[in-house]
């Protein structure tokens, strides 16, 4: 999954899921909480969409405020967790 397709998913999810009314303020460098005006039960809404709707694999111990700050170090967050899995085919 690319960068631009990760950010088109939180996108979707935030418009369409959470029905985020502050969606004119998405871009990349948005904070989740100062300008999208997510509390942590949102952030929780969005961690668990990616993880049932998209099978994304996220530990709680994977869990770090910084990586939850703006849309772009969510992406950050989403490629790096997607790579194991692509690693781990190249092993079989």
């Amino acid at each position: 999954m690319t960068r631009q397709e990760i950010l088109q998913i939180i996108y979707d999810i935030l418009q369409h899921q959470l029905e985020l009314p502050s969606m004119a303020a998405f871009h990349e460098d948005a904070r989740l909480n100062e300008d999208l005006y997510m509390d942590s039960i949102m952030i929780l809404q969005l961690i668990l969409h990616l993880e049932v709707d998209l099978g994304f694999d996220i530990p709680d111990e994977m869990l770090v405020p910084k990586d939850f700050r703006t849309v772009g170090s969510l992406a950050d967050f989403l490629e790096r967790q997607q790579k194991p899995a692509v690693t781990e085919g190249f092993h079989d």
